[in-house]
């Protein structure tokens, strides 16, 4: 098995990983959402610290962590990543993996507009189109639920500013990813220890089964991330377009064939929208970009880890080739 391959199975684990998490958070429904995220940023950090040591990327994280200056970037993106950690933890759980998985695709869609807006981005005629099939989708979504779907919106709006303030960011995804992941810890674990003095705290008071979910929050939370990275030293870009269809893709099928969430016809058609719209933006990424600097078989673009925090998105690709992430 060559490097690629291995790159492609290790982004195809992610995703799948990603995929399937809903179920996890399921089997936690006892427990209220707003302590599931105080344990998923708790017991996420410790997970990923062991694999900056494990990696040999702790001395340079721990010289970036003694920085004042580091922190001017990192305490906005931390408040941006716990609220995208809680509205997709909360989504699940209170029955709106369809709306969750929305949010997922239509993220990089609004993370361009984003671009426009602040970084005076420009889109080929091709990608507006899809944006305004896209939002034709949302609308018709909406229409089948009959209110706006605030979830969808509000995750793809969190991970989207997540985006555009990580342009900024001056270390690594996952090293940054862990300077957020601590500065969220210090305030989880004030909380965590006043719920369980006032008698209120879940964990040592569920029972084991539920307890050891807790704890394994952590790993189902970085566990895809850490796949996701490592594929991104040797997946073609190309491949990782199609890839990043697998994980909401399979959200939405969880959500409605395991979950049985109400998936009606309205619905479809407006997820149906989101595809297509998907679809064509991501070609047309990838066109303009293949005809401004010809590639051989043997040299696709690959992407680099400048962010990872949640899962990426059909259209975004983390600092890549194609500008279709914020």
């Amino acid at each position: 098995m060559n490097d690629v391959q291995k790159g492609i199975g290790f982004a195809v684990l992610a995703y799948i990983l990603w995929g399937f998490q809903p179920i996890y958070w399921k089997q936690l429904l006892e427990i209220d959402s707003y302590q599931l995220v105080l344990h998923r940023v708790v017991w996420s950090f410790p997970v990923l610290i062991l694999f900056l040591i494990a990696t040999g990327q702790f001395r340079e994280w721990l010289s970036a962590a003694m920085k004042l200056s580091t922190y001017k970037i990192y305490s906005v993106s931390a408040l941006l990543l716990g609220a995208n950690f809680f509205l997709s933890l909360w989504g699940v759980n209170s029955g709106r993996i369809l709306q969750v998985s929305l949010g997922y695709f239509i993220n990089p869609l609004f993370s361009v507009v984003l671009g426009v807006i602040f970084l005076k981005e420009r889109l080929p005629v091709g990608q507006w189109v899809a944006v305004g099939i896209a939002a034709v989708g949302v609308l018709i979504v909406t229409i089948g639920y009959g209110v706006f779907p605030w979830v969808s919106f509000s995750i793809a709006g969190a991970f989207g500013f997540y985006g555009l303030v990580q342009k900024r960011a001056p270390l690594s995804g996952l090293q940054g990813v862990s300077i957020e992941l601590m500065l969220l810890s210090i305030p989880c674990i004030i909380i965590l220890i006043v719920l369980n003095e006032r008698g209120n705290g879940a964990f040592g008071h569920s029972g084991p089964k539920l307890d050891w979910l807790m704890v394994g929050c952590g790993l189902a939370t970085i566990l895809p991330q850490l796949s996701f990275a490592t594929s991104l030293k040797s997946i073609p870009l190309t491949i990782l377009g199609i890839a990043q269809f697998i994980g909401p893709s399979i959200q939405t099928l969880v959500g409605a064939l395991i979950y049985g969430e109400n998936f009606s016809t309205t619905k479809a058609a407006g997820f149906g929208c989101v595809w297509v719209a998907l679809v064509l933006f991501t070609y047309v990424g990838l066109r303009a970009k293949a005809a401004s600097k010809p590639v051989n078989s043997q040299d696709l673009p690959s992407v680099n880890s400048d962010q990872v925090a949640e899962p990426p998105t059909p259209g975004t690709t983390y600092h890549a080739a194609v500008d279709t992430k914020v």
